[in-house]
């Protein structure tokens, strides 16, 4: 489990995703800093006589930290650690320092608004355990602080923040799914295979391992959908990503690539294996389907070259089952 973005090595279909993580992280962060400028304002200019503002003084620097490294694009690797962590703990420290009640009140709302973000972003499994340690830094801060606060509110901001993550990041992250999903089949689409396969990548990377892609193709397709109708082409399309979801490795990543066209990329594979594992897939079907099978080192570089030679041998296979 890794809290981390992409590096420059990730495939490039991952750009628009991640053009919008960046673009609403600044947004929090940029928002926050004003708040807690505006509270720091508030405290040594318009009350009187003036309030502790050393809390909202460390969380402007930490936001205003946090927008400084994440300006450069794309905001990736320690950066991005380094952006998310400031604007988690803003919230958190500026509560070690309030004396007044009403003022833990609000330091709430940010963190549910990082809580939010993580669950969008990440997976449930990395932001649960991420989240649990901000709600729990939380209850502590809380507990640290001078302001004197009744025991259900300990209860009561590890809920908002727990809560905040599973509603509405939740609902947040399944939009992020569909958005990348193919409607038919539910497998993944082109911008979602592009986005998924960076995982995949890195992971063969670190285990110098291989890449296989498969690609596969319905033969005369048309001609199902001119006998029988496009209902009866739907339902063979979803019939056939069902069964293939069923039988590939858990960590691979298959889409649809085009009307009967589809892709499925697996880490640790060699060419004899992958084309052993197409051969598999594509046997016992009631249709005939073709494929085509490249397989070499990981990399968006190299997973380019992999696609282009994997359509080279499918066009191949296809001309020797019409000769």
């Amino acid at each position: 489990m890794v809290l981390t973005a992409r590096s420059d090595a990730d495939p490039p279909g991952r750009h628009l995703d991640e053009r919008l993580r960046r673009k609403m992280l600044l947004i929090n962060l940029g928002l926050l800093s004003a708040v807690y400028a505006l509270a720091v304002v508030q405290a040594l200019v318009l009350d009187s006589p003036r309030s502790d503002a050393r809390g909202e003084i460390v969380a402007v620097a930490l936001t205003v930290a946090g927008l400084l490294v994440s300006l450069r694009a794309p905001l990736a690797g320690w950066r991005y650690v380094v952006a998310l962590f400031c604007i988690s703990a803003a919230p958190i420290l500026s509560v070690l320092f309030h004396e007044l009640i009403a003022a833990q009140i609000w330091s709430v709302v940010p963190l549910m608004f990082v809580a939010i973000f993580i669950r969008t972003w990440h997976s449930a499994t990395t932001a649960r355990v991420v989240v649990a340690g901000i709600a729990a830094a939380a209850v502590i801060a809380l507990l640290v602080a001078p302001a004197p606060i009744p025991v259900v509110w300990l209860a009561f901001y590890a809920v908002s923040v727990l809560g905040a993550a599973e509603v509405f990041g939740l609902g947040n992250a399944a939009l992020l799914d569909a958005a990348f999903r193919d409607p038919l089949t539910l497998v993944w689409n082109r911008a979602g295979v592009s986005r998924r396969v960076g995982r995949l990548v890195r992971q063969a990377r670190r285990r110098s391992q291989e890449i296989a892609v498969l690609v596969f193709d319905v033969d005369d397709f048309k001609r199902v959908n001119d006998q029988r109708g496009h209902a009866a082409g739907d339902r063979l399309l979803t019939d056939l990503a069902g069964r293939w979801v069923a039988e590939i490795p858990r960590s691979s990543v298959m889409g649809r690539i085009g009307g009967d066209e589809f892709v499925l990329i697996v880490g640790g594979f060699d060419e004899t294996q992958a084309r052993a594992l197409a051969d598999q897939l594509t046997s016992g079907l009631p249709v005939p389907v073709t494929y085509g099978v490249a397989a070499g080192p990981p990399g968006h570089r190299a997973l380019d070259t992999l696609f282009a030679a994997a359509d080279r041998d499918l066009y191949e296979r296809k001309r020797l089952r019409k000769a």
